[in-house]
């Protein structure tokens, strides 16, 4: 195979063409000495690459030549004590080599102006860890992917675990117990998270993922943050750090990216992504791709810690066996018990079986004879939410709400058979009062904080609008102080678990802090209460606030993202839990039911 000079040019074929030319001018009758050749034109300079260099690119962010161009960015902005802070997030890379992913971004820092700190994508519960807590969102799948979990702080320099890690073979376990992946502990396979992009230089952090099944995700790139929409995946195009360019690294600096995806990796986390929405008597329906599960309360069916039917339980069997006749005709449902955590995983696998077992026995003579029925029991290892927040705090609501009995089938359209638990349906909160809507807001509401809610201050809820794309509705909001500045610790929450908070008990983070996950948005002619998309233990929505209990005057921005149906008949109604409800603007229903048709 003939090698390649320097302009691309095979040298052996090269002499051959000047032979050919010679040839040709001889048979024309003369040679090429008889020729007024024009003098040989000199050489062509060499370029000489330029050297690497810190530049302003056109947003005003720092970055560096020697960086490839991102396959996704944004500008991501937060209100500060001394004014805005900004930041710019470039995806350099994500890459798969069919078993694991790798994201390599970079964080770069505005030329002038306050900067936003690296360390903002990490837990605000845990965020003196400086460790990176990103997701992955397929959509295609269905599900959140968090990042490889590794055994001990994967990117200290020189710790004992993490030369252990690097000469591991990736082999992860799925989590378990004894694997815990919470944010109060983020020992990812990843680079860690320095304190501020380097004024000489490129801040870049990598982390290492389960590969996703999809050509392109989400990248749910901090817990308050709306994920960055459609970033390509890759396939076997690794990314190569720059060497010795004097501008890019990695934190700590001698921490180095090892050439196996995974390296290091103890155990991973795949969740099922699903939207959950509940008829105003309680009776939960959650869709997850195309599967369907409508659970009734295990405590409507039995006494606690029992498998036997309680005497009320026979007329909402009667309810949802006509549900099934109408919805699953030609079907296999599954009925699946499910548990709190409460006890041991034996001791609930037994008992989440003989639920669904009993269940069963009870309603299979009362469906038609296309339809199947099969049981399976998950203990408590599927829930609809955490049983606990990240500091072990118990949630009794949730706990509860995971306590249940489902029917498992083919997602239909709702054939309107209702199931009756016997209990009173949703109560209505008291009507938010309306203020004066803040700068880019469609309306702001003051919110109430219960009695046992410690904040002293009147906090303001902003509408800032809402986006759809296909049954996927983004709603996007803004918390802030009524006209008081920038106030550190402004909420305080409640301290006992009993004890009601100002936008309910938060799952996703020390319980105190302030976030979306709790939110519902109902639907008054349809008779029925959404809420955000979630996994179990993940919610795509700002599960803690940017600024954790702090609030500023301006507000801080959240988000939440629904599932719901384009025949919205209005009027939507947010539920802000422990506090008050929210009659949506018009014009923002307008927005999501216009083109929906």
């Amino acid at each position: 195979m003939p090698t390649e000079d320097r302009r691309g040019r095979h040298p052996r074929l090269n002499v051959l063409a000047a032979a050919s030319t010679a040839a040709a001018l001889l048979i024309a009758g003369c040679s090429p000495a008889e020729e007024d050749d024009p003098q040989p034109a000199p050489p062509e300079p060499e370029e000489t690459p330029a050297e690497p260099a810190i530049i302003t690119d056109d947003d005003g962010f720092r970055t560096s030549t020697t960086l490839p161009e991102p396959v996704a960015e944004r500008i991501v902005a937060l209100p500060g004590e001394d004014g805005e802070e900004t930041a710019k997030l470039q995806v350099v890379s994500l890459d798969s080599d069919g078993d694991f992913a790798r994201l390599v971004y970079a964080w770069l820092a505005p030329e002038t102006g306050n900067e936003l700190s690296p360390q903002q994508v990490s837990p605000f519960f845990s965020r003196s860890q400086a460790a990176p807590w990103m997701r992955l969102i397929d959509r295609g799948a269905s599900e959140v992917i968090a990042p490889l979990r590794a055994d001990g702080r994967f990117a200290n320099d020189g710790a004992g675990s993490a030369d252990a890690a690097m000469a591991a073979a990736p082999d992860p376990e799925p989590m378990s117990e004894e694997h815990d992946f919470s944010k109060a502990r983020i020992n990812c396979v990843c680079s860690s998270l320095p304190r501020s992009a380097p004024r000489d230089g490129v801040a870049l952090v990598y982390i290492d993922f389960p590969a996703p099944e999809s050509d392109e995700i989400d990248l749910f790139f901090a817990e308050w943050a709306e994920p960055l929409r459609g970033v390509p995946v890759t396939a076997g195009t690794p990314f190569e750090l720059p060497e010795d360019d004097g501008l890019t690294q990695l934190t700590p600096r001698s921490h180095e990216m090892s050439g196996q995806y995974g390296t290091g990796a103890v155990s991973y986390d795949r969740q099922p992504l699903s939207a959950r929405s509940e008829s105003l008597s309680g009776v939960s329906t959650t869709i997850a791709g195309e599967s369907q599960e409508v659970s009734l309360p295990a405590d409507v069916l039995f006494e606690f810690g029992e498998s036997e039917l309680s005497a009320d339980a026979e007329q909402v069997i009667e309810d949802a066996a006509e549900k099934l006749n109408a919805e699953a005709a030609g079907q296999t449902v599954v009925i699946e018990g499910h548990t709190d955590n409460i006890d041991s995983h034996e001791v609930n696998q037994r008992l989440s079986e003989d639920r669904a077992e009993a269940v069963a026995e009870a309603i299979t003579p009362l469906l038609d004879d296309s339809i199947s029925v099969e049981t399976e029991g998950h203990s408590y290892d599927r829930p609809l939410a955490p049983n606990q927040d990240a500091e072990g705090n118990d949630l009794p609501e949730n706990r509860e709400l995971n306590r249940r009995v489902s029917f498992r089938y083919t997602a239909t359209e709702d054939s309107g058979h209702g199931i009756d638990l016997g209990a009173e349906e949703l109560q209505d909160l008291d009507e938010a009062e309306q203020t004066q809507a803040a700068p880019g807001a469609l309306a702001s509401y003051v919110l109430p904080a219960p009695e046992e809610d410690e904040t002293e201050h009147e906090l303001r809820f902003d509408v800032l609008g809402a986006e759809r794309d296909g049954m996927t509705v983004t709603m996007r909001f803004a918390l802030g102080l009524a006209g008081t500045g920038y106030e550190a610790n402004a909420f305080r929450g409640s301290r006992a678990a009993e004890d009601p908070q100002l936008l309910g008990k938060n799952a996703y983070s020390g319980g105190t802090e302030p976030g979306l996950g709790n939110l519902g948005l109902v639907d008054v002619a349809a008779g029925r209460q959404y809420f955000p998309v979630s996994a179990p233990s993940h919610c795509v929505c700002s599960e803690v606030l940017a600024t954790g209990r702090d609030l500023p005057d301006e507000g801080t921005p959240a988000f939440a993202e629904f599932e719901l149906p384009p025949d919205l008949d209005g009027p939507l109604i947010l539920r802000i839990p422990d506090s008050a409800q929210i009659e949506l603007p018009q014009e923002l229903v307008a927005e999501l039911t216009a083109g929906t048709d």
